[in-house]
């Protein structure tokens, strides 16, 4: 069974639980895929993953001093007219420095104090209450489905655009990697411009520095991007094949 995101959470570490504990039902479902982190689309190559068990701790140790204090604020989010969640955007030189994983770990975070929260304010858990987002395969199926003309497989682009703009947390792995046509920046331009607007926040993962966006994209959804936004650099080289 994949470690559970709430182990943190217990003294045992969950070490009395067994695969028919409802939290971790409620969370990863029966099948370990399914549940509230199988709604997020997270890879499972990053399931969990926390801030405490992540791989990429050790190699990143002041970016994970840093990132401590930001899911410290994830209560926020529960409050009435509380302080927004800023936004992170995650960058390095060079792939594999551990920023996907420290993104996914984050998601994992977010799940895991929505969950608890909601049941301590004896309120039902969001069923999707983050989102992982891959920028460049979603590039990729809006790039077929145009090049084919798949009505269908537009249809199912729209209402991931929808699903994506309003999730109450997002993961954008992989932004700027590629080329962009001026209708799909408009899609991408779309979700973040709805995100920043209504205060949802989103962490960005890139191999490029955040002001780079205004060349790969243009000035305004670089504007769009940076809003409200925390800038973090992953130092060192890609440690790919060492997990």
């Amino acid at each position: 069974m994949t470690k559970c995101i709430l182990s943190k959470y217990r003294k045992d570490g969950c070490a009395s639980c067994d695969r028919l504990c409802t939290h971790n039902i409620a969370l990863e479902g029966l099948d370990g895929n399914s549940g509230r982190v199988g709604n997020a689309g997270l890879p499972k190559d990053y399931r969990g993953y926390t801030l405490d068990n992540s791989p990429a701790r050790e190699g990143q140790a002041k970016v994970y001093a840093l990132l401590e204090q930001y899911v410290s604020t994830f209560k926020r989010a529960r409050q009435e007219d509380g302080e927004r969640v800023k936004s992170l955007y995650l960058w390095s030189d060079s792939p594999g420095t551990g920023k996907t994983t420290t993104a996914s770990a984050l998601l994992n975070e977010w799940i895991a104090h929505d969950y608890l929260g909601a049941l301590k304010d004896g309120k039902q858990p969001q069923q999707v209450p983050a989102i992982f987002f891959d920028a460049n395969d979603f590039q990729t199926r809006y790039n077929l489905a145009t090049m084919t003309d798949d009505d269908e497989a537009m249809a199912r682009i729209g209402a991931e655009i929808k699903r994506v703009q309003a999730a109450p947390f997002v993961v954008f792995d992989d932004l700027g990697v590629r080329d962009v046509t001026q209708a799909y920046r408009a899609y991408l331009h779309a979700i973040i411009n709805y995100r920043t607007t209504n205060a949802l926040p989103t962490v960005f993962t890139s191999n490029l520095p955040i002001e780079d966006m205004a060349t790969v994209f243009d000035d305004r959804l670089y504007d769009r991007i940076r809003d409200q936004c925390a800038v973090i650099h992953f130092d060192g080289k890609s440690q790919r094949g060492r997990r």
